[in-house]
This record gives C-alpha cells, structure tokens and sequence, in this order.
C-alpha cells in the first residue's frame, strides 16, 4: 500500500512537471491593425506650421515559423520569421482612402509557462522583433523602412502539437513616405492584436 502510494504521488509530481517539447512550429493568424498616416510642415512664409494625423484600420493577416525550445519546465525561448499583411482604411468617411501594411523580419521571444503538464501547456510570451514595415498609399506612394516592434501575448499548447495564442506586436518606428518642399509625410504601424493558431512538429 505505501509503495502504491509513493508510486502515485511520484507519478503526479511528474505529470506537472513535464516540459513543453523543444521542435519546428507554424502559425497562420488573423486580427487587427491601427496604423495612421501624418503630414507635417510649413504652412506659410511667416513660420506657422501644420501638423495632420489621418487614422487607418483593417484586418491583419499573419504567417510565422520557427524553433522553440524549453531550458526548464517552464521557461524556453522561441525564434521565428514573420509575415503579416494588413488592407486598412482611412476613418474620413466614404472618400477614405486606403493604406496596405506589410510586416515582415526576425523574433525573438522569451517564454513562461503557468502550467505544463501531458495534456496542456499554458502561458505567456515576450520579445522583440526586428525586419521592415512596408506601406502603400492609394496615391502610389510606397515605402519600405526599418523596424523594431515589441511582441506580447498569451499562449497554449494543446496535447504537444496544436497551439493558442493570443499575441500583441507594437512597432516603435516611423517610416518616411514623402519628404518635399516645406512638407513630410510619414507612415507608423501603432500596433497589431489578433489570435493565431499554431502547429508544432
């Protein structure tokens, strides 16, 4: 009986303490992108000046794959490539016009899990990502700048191979779309959130 008993606590004590699985993964996503537009400058000869902010949003959609790995039960890192497309449109009524949204590059994101165990892995992610954001406005400007974005979510992993993740990414930088005359006119993604379905191999 107490060998029994021994048996089975052992046999708890490691179904909660089982480490997610180190290997290949890929995720398709779909969510939402605020991004906006400003134009700035000269308004006239005597030094006055404007400034102009226009607001675009749509839906975003993302593809990512990658490598994770786990150091303990709970803690493991991932890296992965990025792809994420976004068709956004002006908030200036029917005559908006719209902006398309790439992002594309590297990431790197630190994980923690809240719970591991055989059948469900379940915690949080952090990290950062660097590449380029594209955009491209109705008038034909296009423009690709420089990037850093920070990424933050929610995850799961359901029986090893299918996973949950709620995920947020916010770009730092702005993108020069047009510098002419006494006027600039610059492009910044100001975040993107959505769930993404996971596959791991």
């Amino acid at each position: 009986m107490k060998t029994k008993l021994i048996s089975s606590a052992l046999a708890l004590a490691s179904s909660l303490a089982v480490a997610e699985e180190n290997g290949i993964f890929v995720g398709v996503g779909l969510g939402y992108n605020s991004s906006h537009v400003k134009i700035e400058g000269a308004a006239d000869s005597a030094g006055s000046s404007f400034s102009d902010k226009y607001k675009y949003n749509g839906l975003n959609y993302e593809i990512i794959a990658g490598y994770k790995q786990f150091f303990t039960p709970k803690l493991g890192a991932r890296y992965y490539v990025n792809f994420a497309y976004a068709n956004t449109k002006g908030d200036m009524g029917e005559n908006s016009d719209k902006l398309k949204v790439m992002d594309y590059g590297v990431n790197a994101d630190a994980l923690y899990n809240f719970i591991s165990n055989y059948s469900l892995d379940l915690g949080a992610f952090l990290g950062l990502g660097l590449g380029a954001n594209t955009y491209k406005l109705d008038n034909g400007l296009k423009k690709t700048g420089f990037n850093v974005a920070l990424n933050v979510g929610l995850r799961s992993v359901i029986h090893k191979h299918h996973g949950i993740e709620i995920a947020a990414r916010v770009p730092f930088m702005n993108t020069t779309l047009e510098d002419v005359d006494s006027s600039k006119t610059t492009a910044r993604q100001n975040y993107s959130i959505g769930v993404r379905y996971i596959f791991n191999f």
